[in-house]
């Protein structure tokens, strides 16, 4: 089973946006060096929602290459259909991963049971495991959110969906109720949002946390200390990390991919801190915003 940090990556992006491959394995390089738990590609954090299938495509190639086995890997997928969710499970098989992360089709709203029994469909049909995700603070998804009840019976139906995750606000509530509703079953719930909530979440039941790239250093050591049973040192790191998490995080997802970028790009992993448009504004007085606040810690993008 799936548990502690798993990084969904960013894709670094040439100055006039195309995909920068090199960035791309620097990056992966640099988020496994750190001790990471696992490695995930093509979520939000990536841009997919900006990327062509063939981009899509070439990003899991090269993450997966990078990887080779060396931690779990994490695939997205947003398919809108159940068939294209079987036949992109199938599809994206051949990487091995070890769980493929699933948005659920959000174009139209056709009901919370519609979602379950997709899911489940997928399940059935998939030699992967599923994760399932849960994203109601991105407006595509906002009526994609389900109740704990709900997410209990999709994996009471499916043995491949082992997975949930579980952002946006009332994330730490929501899964403590999932939590507490599947019995003996043996499931990952994670958090997602930058690491915004992974106090709470912890506290609720969470098996780690699916952050950005940058600074995971701080949940790696407070994973750490959460398996060691030292819960006050937990809440020591989160809680004097906060700020930076808050001010990546803190704005918004499109915001935060600049944060990460330019933190990034400053650190000289990546050469262009592009984020593709349409997106929103970031000015130089937040880039110092950020390195302002990332230099205030000991990390290794920092310069403290």
């Amino acid at each position: 089973m799936l548990k502690g940090i798993l990084p969904i990556l960013f894709m670094p992006f040439t100055p006039d946006g195309e995909l920068d491959e090199k960035g791309l394995r620097q990056i992966t390089q640099f988020e496994l060096s750190g001790g990471v738990d696992g490695i995930g590609i093509n979520g939000f954090a990536t841009e997919a929602y900006k990327l062509t299938d063939q981009e899509r495509e070439r990003a899991v190639e090269i993450v997966a290459k990078e990887v080779a086995g060396a931690v779990p890997l994490i695939i997205g997928i947003a398919p809108g259909s159940t068939e294209a969710a079987i036949k992109q499970a199938r599809h994206f098989a051949k990487y091995s991963p070890a769980a493929l992360m699933v948005l659920p089709p959000a174009t139209m709203d056709n009901g919370h049971q519609a979602l379950v029994d997709h899911y489940v469909r997928l399940g059935q049909a998939s030699d992967t495991p599923i994760m399932v995700q849960q994203s109601p603070h991105i407006p595509q998804y906002r009526h994609c959110g389900l109740p704990a009840e709900q997410l209990a019976e999709m994996a009471q139906r499916s043995d491949a969906i082992q997975y949930f995750k579980i952002e946006g606000p009332g994330a730490p509530e929501r899964m403590a109720a999932l939590h507490a509703l599947i019995g003996e079953l043996e499931l990952g719930l994670f958090g997602g949002g930058g690491g915004i909530t992974f106090p709470d979440e912890l506290k609720a039941g969470a098996s780690g946390v699916i952050p950005g790239v940058g600074f995971n250093e701080v949940f790696i050591a407070a994973w750490k200390a959460y398996g060691e049973g030292n819960h006050a040192e937990v809440m020591n790191i989160l809680t004097r990390h906060q700020p930076l998490v808050d001010a990546v995080s803190g704005k918004g997802h499109e915001y935060s991919l600049h944060a990460r970028k330019v933190l990034m790009q400053r650190a000289g992993y990546i050469d262009s801190a592009h984020v593709r448009g349409p997106t929103v504004a970031f000015t130089e007085h937040d880039a110092n915003h950020i390195f302002a606040v990332a230099d205030r810690f000991d990390l290794c993008i920092g310069q403290s």
